[in-house]
């Protein structure tokens, strides 16, 4: 019998890998895969590390550096080999990083042990390093499509036996939430943890010994892991902690919007020989709507209790004005993103 050429045999692994669809976060897809490093994936252990429901990679770095498989095992996934699928899954990777890490803080908790701490979903900021000592609570506060983003300069490290739980669900039961790690440089996960979430780390990542529960791991240099068990869709109701967020577009990351729409009165482009000009509309479910010329700063108005809003873009130039329009609702959903042009005569 004949042996495959060598790449008819790449070919055939990539063809016969699940396809997990998971493009439409913001992960892109990176959301196909469980584990995806950079220099080197390393499993160790008697018993070995089983990765479900997600693909194996490296990128830029050879498939040969992914070694100890077996006695590790991949369950409804593959190892994908370096090429083109797992290079544009390295970009996607890092333009969610990027993304993360410029989104707006909520909290700044830097200095404070996450350990002991119950958080509701939002934004939390560490300007250096954060540490996890014991405990952590997530309450989703009986919310749908919520999220918790911990930017985190630098590395994350947690003590042994240390957990992350998400409790109070919505009714979704929890499967549209999303968890991001989001570090600039390390993950050192310590042994018998049950982590929850996506973590993405600027370099490396190591996971003591049986730390396990569902996750997606992904590094730009190495993963080391040591019996581990991680489950890509291991999260409340089968999620897979990638929910919440979005692409908006102009490239930013953003809240999902939920129940949150709105239009503005009058066509896409207009003229006027004003030095401003009346821009009126309506908003659902929406507090506030925000406008902005060019990229530039977000302004924002108030919505009426009948969901009116009007605004004067203020300081137009001679010639066309771009103009964005997006409404956010109580919890910080925003809507999509309406342009219009304004011509000064």
């Amino acid at each position: 019998m004949k042996k495959k050429a060598p790449h008819i045999a790449a070919l055939t692994l990539l063809l016969l890998s699940p396809f997990f669809g998971a493009s439409a976060s913001i992960l892109g897809t990176a959301g196909d895969f469980a584990l995806l490093g950079g220099t080197a994936i390393t499993s160790s252990g008697t018993v070995g590390t089983v990765i479900q429901n997600g693909n194996v990679g490296l990128s830029p770095a050879a498939t040969t550096n992914i070694t100890g498989f077996p006695p590790a095992v991949i369950q409804n996934g593959a190892i994908i080999p370096t090429g083109s699928t797992t290079a544009n899954a390295r970009l996607d990777l890092i333009k969610a990083q990027a993304g993360i890490a410029a989104m707006p803080s909520d909290t700044n908790l830097s200095n404070v042990d996450l350990g002991g701490l119950t958080l509701a979903p939002g934004v939390y900021k560490f300007a250096a390093a954060a540490n996890q000592t014991g405990a952590l609570v997530l309450d989703a506060q009986g919310r749908n499509g919520v999220f918790w983003v911990f930017q985190i300069g630098t590395t994350l490290t947690t003590t042994l036996s240390s957990t992350v739980t998400v409790i109070n669900p919505g009714s979704n039961g929890g499967s549209d939430i999303g968890i991001f790690w989001n570090c600039g440089s390390a993950i050192n996960v310590a042994a018998n943890n049950e982590i929850a979430g996506i973590y993405l780390s600027g370099t490396s990542v190591v996971f003591g010994v049986n730390s396990t529960r569902g996750g997606r791991v992904f590094a730009l240099a190495g993963i080391t892991l040591d019996n581990n068990q991680f489950d890509a869709r291991g999260g409340p109701g089968g999620g897979d902690y990638s929910g919440g967020l979005m692409f908006d577009s102009s490239g930013m990351v953003v809240p999902i919007a939920t129940g949150v729409s709105f239009k503005y009165f009058g066509k896409h482009r207009r003229s006027t020989h004003s030095a401003s000009r009346p821009v009126k509309g309506d908003a659902t479910s929406a507090t506030i709507v925000q406008w902005r010329t060019h990229g530039r700063k977000w302004h924002t108005v108030s919505v009426q209790a009948n969901g009116n809003w009007a605004l004067k873009v203020r300081s137009l130039t001679l010639g066309k004005n771009k103009v964005s329009l997006r409404a956010m609702s109580a919890v910080g959903s925003f809507s999509d993103v309406k342009k219009l042009v304004i011509v000064r005569l």
